[in-house]
């Protein structure tokens, strides 16, 4: 996990683990852009994830990665409370995760 001004950045395998409480401190959570394989290597992911504390609700964002480190949205959804919106953080994360595996 990192620091980077009031944006934290955490691997998928910790975001499934991120709970409510958690997202209310840190207030802006993303995902790295890396996975580590079985070897210990860093091999780059399709996708990064944010979720967002904002004034009228928290958004999350799923992001392809073009050519890094070039993006785009791909899907943004926003949410009233930071329960609903995790909920669809950690499948998105495990959705990432489970193609990775099949590889």
């Amino acid at each position: 996990m990192h620091y980077y001004g009031n944006e934290t950045i955490m691997s998928l395998e910790q975001v499934l683990r991120l709970k409510p409480s958690e997202v209310r401190i840190l207030e802006w959570v993303r995902t790295y852009e890396f996975l580590e394989n079985s070897f210990g290597i860093d091999e780059s992911v399709p996708y990064f994830l944010e979720i967002k504390l904002e004034a009228e609700g928290v958004r999350i964002r799923k992001n392809r990665i073009m050519e890094f480190p070039e993006f785009s949205c791909e899907e943004e959804r926003s949410f009233a409370d930071v329960e609903q919106a995790i909920k669809v953080f950690h499948e998105w994360a495990q959705q990432i995760l489970s193609k990775r595996e099949g590889e």
